[in-house]
């Protein structure tokens, strides 16, 4: 077993009623275990960063102290350090301090050196591996939501049950489900156990109560900063007692001289107010030490930290704004696998699964921590773009490779990168489809080689941390050897990423003033100052959770904390009073909102509210705001870019009008700047894929139909015939393009879609009066203000007295007036129409949809086709325009309105409405919603 801390198993009672000289009666004390009394002189001399004298003076004559956490393990090896460089030492015996695992770790050590043990003993991870092949192998897996969940819970209740001395369970004893399903499974644990001559670290502290220690321990045992005994604790500690050794628990001595409670408007504001309180009090004394226990701290960690930052460090943020040292630590860290550069390698294994997630696959391209990061980084970023418009929502091997061959994408192939995959894929084919758990740790070192991880550039202290845990974990990894069989690829990196998720890791830093502590990492510490945050009544005390595998009578029987609401709320008084004596100055803090729900505070701190409320007032200053409002501000005006010069010429799509109406700064970017933002791919077809297959289809329709007398002229069946074999051509065309969305039945879901979308259309098809088609996907160049505007136009038809009609198709639901306005949504129609020569007869979306195929749009004149008026006839447009040339007239002069202000260089951040900025990718450029101060919303 490890030091971290939360591997810690065992918690003890820090009696801070004997500082008033009072000995204190425990329900599972051992009678024997002396208990050390603080004395009133003592409490005074000792601060946040000050060793107890008793303390250091029994550390110096060899005793053994032992912490619960490894936190204050290292805080005490620090303070006695600190304490002989005060005394002019230059070189001292180093104390012996362990965490309690630790300790018992090496107590295992001095024993199996004198005995020899034949079985193994299990770590964490292969006792939860065991676990979790019981739980898959049970006759109850089919009724668990969630197997891996349960193994984990069954494993927590069967150390419980050793800690509390629980047997699984007596005769006699009522069983739910919950708790007969557990039965058999520990029943089925302890056999594998004696049969693989297995055992685990529960059954090796009980062992323990069978030896003779008497050679073992040499020297007196202090237990310094434990909160609770449990029964096995208490077995063990009485065992070595008997077996000639003391066994003394020091008390964390009382220094409480002021508390005071406060209440916040939610809890950001707390947050940003104990920052503010901690950097006042560092601005008075750099030295003072000062903590912040956070009951809920795996929750807000990163919100904690980013208001930390913030407020510590009010300036500009630096580049290397990471590797700089802050004066606040927060423990317990992270899991491991959130650290970026061990994420980093995740995503290099996660390549050797048949299929990536793009967003997986665009993180592991856009990396900083595999080969060739840097001097690739452009290529990649473009080959990013790339696979988001003309990809899928999934990559494999081989559409890598397909797509890579597109002789458009050869100009942005980072071809280091790719280059790696091969070697990647060409190293994982060459292995066997199953392998014990250490030759995948093996392959998997050897595939990160591929990929040069860490990468090629210098880390960071915790950069290197992170990788050395990643090595340790590795090694972990590797020893399930013991009690897992062979394992497929993706079986053994499930394993290792359940791994890297239950593994909190914090790298190493120098002593800090300030501490962020969980509950658990705040046992035994001692503050000058202390803040704990967010006492409110829903979370403190917190709800007892008791176990739902131990019979709930065994559990009250035992007295554990959990097993009882007054049980529960005894110990949270207990630890809330704890808190509260170890530091001089004590903040006790409560949000009053939750969003739009009300709070009350904690009744635990009741009788410390209406005293002084000197902190409040500190929430209103801002050092971020303080800071910008001090500095002098230029304004510039930046509404306007350069006019483009006379006689310049202007290219561009109909897009560029489109972009002109909803904004003119969004023109400006993407069509002066070449600004585009970057298209998230989701799963299926989107809108705009089933809309381009729509167009495919009827482009290749009319040109085998070419006429409605064709149309009109052929059979059903023949028709039929000729739409599927259409059909047939566009479904794999496309399943080539999207091999992963394409499957079988979706292809087939496709196909039928298709036929009677197509059939529906054909119906208002024969409507009409005779037509030809005379251009399908025609592209279109044409000069419009000196704008070259290139175009393709779906289907232009020609009627038989030779006037036309434009037909844009839509999958959507069109509507006419977009075309109005000074800023029509939909311009392309309108430019259509005063750009093609020859006289136009009528401008129409088709839209082609199941159940509400129609022609939506305006005709000179009434009867050309069904369901179009003529513009004197349409509600709403009759109102603007009375005719057909003069509405020509109006488009003209609203596109040219747009293009002389985009000529003059008009930039001015000034949408339409709001759908121009739902439908708008370029927020980042633009900062609209930073200026207004609310979110995007897209739909």
């Amino acid at each position: 077993m490890t030091c971290r801390d939360h591997e810690i198993w065992l918690n003890f009672v820090i009696l801070h009623h004997l500082v008033r000289g009072s000995r204190l009666s425990l329900p599972h004390a051992a009678a024997n275990i002396r208990f050390e009394v603080a004395q009133p002189g003592d409490i005074q001399e000792n601060g946040g960063n000050i060793m107890n004298p008793k303390i250091a003076s029994l550390l110096a004559r060899g005793m053994t102290l032992v912490t619960p956490t490894s936190r204050l393990a290292r805080h005490l090896q620090y303070q006695y350090a600190a304490m002989q460089i005060r005394a002019g030492k230059q070189a001292w015996e180093t104390p012996d301090i362990l965490p309690w695992n630790g300790w018992l770790q090496r107590t295992r050590e001095m024993i199996c050196l004198r005995r020899k043990f034949t079985d193994v003993l299990l770590t964490t991870e292969q006792q939860q591996q065991v676990w979790q092949d019981i739980v898959n192998r049970s006759n109850y897996t089919r009724a668990l939501l969630h197997p891996v969940n349960a193994a984990r819970q069954a494993m927590q209740a069967w150390s419980l049950c050793k800690k509390w001395q629980i047997p699984v369970f007596p005769e006699g004893t009522y069983l739910n489900e919950d708790a007969y399903t557990f039965k058999s499974w520990a029943k089925d644990y302890q056999h594998r156990c004696q049969t693989n001559g297995w055992i685990d670290e529960w059954e090796f502290a009980t062992l323990l109560l069978q030896e003779p220690l008497d050679a073992v321990f040499n020297s007196e045992i202090i237990l310094y900063g434990f909160d609770d005994f449990t029964p096995l604790q208490q077995a063990l500690f009485e065992h070595i007692q008997n077996s000639g050794c003391q066994t003394n628990v020091f008390p964390v001595p009382p220094r409480n001289k002021k508390t005071v409670a406060d209440c916040f408007a939610d809890s950001r504001a707390e947050i940003d107010a104990a920052a503010i309180w901690a950097r006042n009090i560092l601005d008075a004394d750099p030295e003072a030490s000062i903590g912040i226990i956070v009951h809920n701290l795996h929750a807000i960690h990163n919100q904690i930290k980013n208001r930390f930052d913030d407020i510590l460090f009010p300036g500009s943020i630096p580049v290397n704004f990471d590797q700089l040292q802050r004066p606040y630590n927060i423990a317990p860290g992270l899991p491991l696998i959130r650290y970026p550069i061990i994420d980093a390698a995740m995503l290099v294994l996660a390549f050797g699964n048949p299929v990536l997630p793009l967003e997986e696959f665009s993180s592991l391209l856009r990396s900083p921590f595999i080969k060739d990061a840097l001097s690739e980084g452009q290529k990649r970023a473009k080959f990013d773009v790339f696979l988001r418009t003309n990809g899928e929502f999934k990559i494999t091997f081989t559409t890598l490779l397909s797509i890579t061959s597109i002789e458009r994408a050869t100009s942005s192939v980072p071809g280091i990168f790719i280059s790696c995959c091969n070697d990647f894929r060409n190293v994982l084919d060459k292995k066997p489809v199953s392998l014990p758990v250490s030759e995948w740790a093996e392959i998997f070192s050897e595939l990160l080689k591929i990929f040069n991880w860490p990468g090629d550039r210098p880390f960071d202290s915790g950069e290197f941390q992170a990788v050395t845990e990643w090595q340790t974990l590795l090694g972990r990894f590797a020893a399930l050897d013991i009690v897992c069989p062979s394992l497929s690829y993706r079986d053994a990196l499930s394993i290792l990423r359940h791994l890297l998720i239950t593994t909190d890791f914090q790298p190493q830093t120098p002593e800090v003033p300030i501490q962020i502590l969980g509950l658990n990492a705040a046992a035994g510490m001692q503050f000058d100052h202390l803040w704990f945050m967010g006492l409110h009544q829903e979370v403190w005390p917190p709800q007892a959770q008791h176990d739902p595998f131990i019979p709930l009578n065994l559990q009250r029987s035992a007295n554990m904390p959990d097993a009882s609401a007054e049980l529960k709320l005894a110990q949270a008084i207990k630890l809330t009073e704890r808190l509260i004596q170890s530091s001089p100055d004590v903040v006790l803090g409560f949000p009053l909102n939750d969003g739009e729900r009300s709070l009350r505070p904690s009744t635990l701190i009741r009788s410390y509210l209406g005293t002084e409320q000197e902190f409040s007032a500190n929430v209103q200053n801002d050092y971020a705001a303080i800071m910008f409002a001090s500095g002098k501000s230029e304004i510039l005006d930046d509404s306007r870019a350069p006019a483009i010069t006379a006689g310049e010429s202007v290219s561009g799509g109909t897009s560029l009008f489109r972009d002109l109406a909803a904004c003119p700064f969004r023109a400006f970017a993407r069509h002066r700047l070449n600004a585009e933002g970057i298209e998230n791919r989701d799963i299926g077809l989107g809108a705009a894929e089933r809309g381009i297959i729509v167009h495919d289809v009827m482009q290749k329709l009319w040109n085998r139909l070419g006429d409605q007398a064709t149309l009109l002229g052929m059979k059903q069946p023949d028709l039929d015939s000729l739409i599927d074999e259409i059909l047939a051509g566009t479904i794999n065309k496309f399943r080539h393009k999207y091999p992963n969305t394409f499957t079988e039945r979706f292809s087939h879901l496709e196909f039928e879609r298709l036929h009677t979308l197509v059939n529906q259309w054909l119906v208002l098809e024969r409507q009409r009066r005779p037509f030809s088609v005379k251009h399908c996907e025609l592209l279109h160049k044409f000069k419009f203000n000196d704008f070259e505007i290139r175009t393709r136009i779906d289907r232009i038809d020609s009627l038989a007295d030779g006037r036309y009609v434009i037909i844009d198709y839509k999958t959507g639901d069109p509507k006419i007036m977009a075309w109005f306005g000074d800023r029509p949504d939909e311009p392309q129609l309108p430019l259509y129409t005063i750009s093609t020569e020859g006289e136009i007869a009528a401008v129409v979306f088709a839209r082609i949809r199941r159940g509400e195929s129609a022609y939506i749009g305006l005709s000179e004149a009434e009867g050309i086709l069904p369901g179009v008026n003529a513009v004197s006839e349409t509600k709403g447009v009759r109102d603007i325009i009375p005719d057909w040339d003069a509405m020509i007239s109006l488009w003209s002069a609203a596109l040219n309105r747009l293009a002389a202000g985009y000529r003059e260089g008009l930039a001015v951040v000034d949408p339409k409405n709001n759908n121009s900025c739902i439908n708008c990718d370029l927020h980042c450029l633009c900062r609209i919603y930073e200026k207004h101060g609310t979110a995007v919303n897209r739909e």
